[in-house]
């Protein structure tokens, strides 16, 4: 009788742990209940749990928030806790979300994939954890309008530099413009871009953002730097609105602006004489060139076969799929096609053998295609120059980078 009422009690308790152990959720995220503004930066946390040590790192597959953005900041605080008397691994990961929508913002549940030990030895286990959905309450501050871009930051810099300083000069004379700004607990890709609006005379040519986060002492910063070159076409007089910069700050529940003055130029005319030379052609040039293509004519009907097999295998080897989607996203780009490009987008990523490593300008394009695709603004208005700049930036680093490992091979026969 008593061995029967041991090993009942055993059962029970072996019950009792192995319900407490499910009941442990391997994947939790945690954000302040309290009302946010539009702009502002809203930390959150997301810990996962592990009966052993974490190997490798974790990927989180982020979701797509019309007017939203998530970014990932610094490493992951590793640490441990006790529950029924068993310890479990804990890994925290710090994000930051940005919000241009109010209201009450949804983030839904989404997977994050991660890799464990037993205690501290034995194999890893890979395990695939769902991130539960939450909500944040988004406000917007009075006198603001739906449609605005809004900066919410207790401190803000602007300031912006030319060259050569604005004013008289000729017709065709270029000038380059540089904008930096800077602001406190707000992401670089949160800053506002500059317009792109010229008088008729002026043209425009925008290059590609610097955006850039950084951590100082527990603070975060984030920066973003254009530069802006002005041609000046035509003669007159030309001049260039000032640019306002507006932002939020919370503490002091107040818009703060800072505004770029007016530019003018006084461009002058140049005349430019252009002298016509007679073109002159001799009937020994027009022999010379038929003999010519006769010669090419002749050597194309001789080696026909072997220009056909040559041309099928040049084909294969110059139309791979890699090729074929990067020609389809740079015509997208020039068409300022947006939903064109993010298929031509995700058909290229499948074609790749390897993880990629993206720079921070291009991340900073990708994600400003995906606010025009999901984001309350038209996908019409997007214009692909910017990311075009970024892929060909990354093929040719892409490039270099395989041209090296092939120069590092030691020789055959040293």
């Amino acid at each position: 009788m008593r061995v029967a009422l041991f090993l009942m009690l055993l059962l029970m308790s072996l019950l009792s742990r192995g319900l407490v152990a499910a009941k442990v959720e391997p994947a939790r995220i945690q954000i302040k209940e309290q009302t946010w503004w539009v702009g502002q930066q809203v930390p959150l946390t997301v810990q996962l749990r592990a009966p052993g040590s974490f190997s490798g790192a974790a990927v989180f597959s982020l979701p797509e928030i019309p007017r939203v953005v998530i970014i990932k900041r610094g490493s992951p605080v590793v640490s441990s806790e006790e529950i029924e008397g068993k310890t479990w691994f804990v890994q925290t990961h710090d994000f930051a979300l940005f919000s241009q929508q109010s209201g009450t913002v949804t983030i839904p549940e989404f997977t994050v994939r991660f890799s464990h030990k037993d205690g501290f030895t034995g194999p890893v286990h890979d395990q695939s954890a769902q991130v539960p959905a939450a909500q944040v309450k988004i406000e917007r501050p009075p006198g603001s309008s739906a449609q605005d871009f809004l900066v919410t930051t207790d401190s803000f810099k602007l300031k912006e530099r030319w060259d050569p300083q604005p004013g008289a000069t000729e017709q065709g004379a270029v000038f380059h413009r540089t904008i930096s700004q800077e602001a406190d607990q707000v992401t670089g890709m949160a800053l506002a871009p500059p317009p792109e609006a010229v008088p008729a005379g002026v043209w425009l040519y925008l290059g590609q953002p610097t955006v850039s986060d950084k951590t100082e002492r527990g603070a975060f910063i984030g920066t973003r730097v254009d530069t802006l070159t002005y041609q000046l076409q035509e003669a007159g007089t030309w001049t260039l609105p000032a640019i306002r910069y507006q932002w939020w700050d919370p503490e002091k529940k107040a818009f703060g602006s800072q505004t770029l003055p007016v530019v003018t130029f006084q461009v002058k005319a140049t005349t430019t004489a252009e002298a016509e030379a007679p073109v002159v052609q001799s009937n020994n040039i027009v022999y010379v060139w038929g003999a010519v293509v006769l010669l090419v004519l002749g050597l194309i009907f001789w080696q026909w076969g072997r220009i056909v097999r040559l041309s099928a295998r040049l084909k294969q080897r110059w139309n791979p799929p890699t090729r074929v989607a990067e020609r389809k996203l740079l015509a997208g780009c020039r068409k300022n096609d947006a939903r064109a490009v993010e298929a031509a987008w995700q058909e290229w990523q499948n074609s790749q053998a390897t993880a990629l490593v993206l720079s921070s300008d291009f991340q900073s394009a990708l994600q400003e295609l995906q606010r025009t695709l999901y984001g309350a603004s038209s996908a019409h208005g997007w214009q692909g120059a910017k990311l075009a700049q970024a892929f060909r930036a990354y093929l040719c680093t892409k490039q270099e980078a395989a041209s090296d490992r092939r120069h590092e091979l030691p020789a055959l026969n040293p």
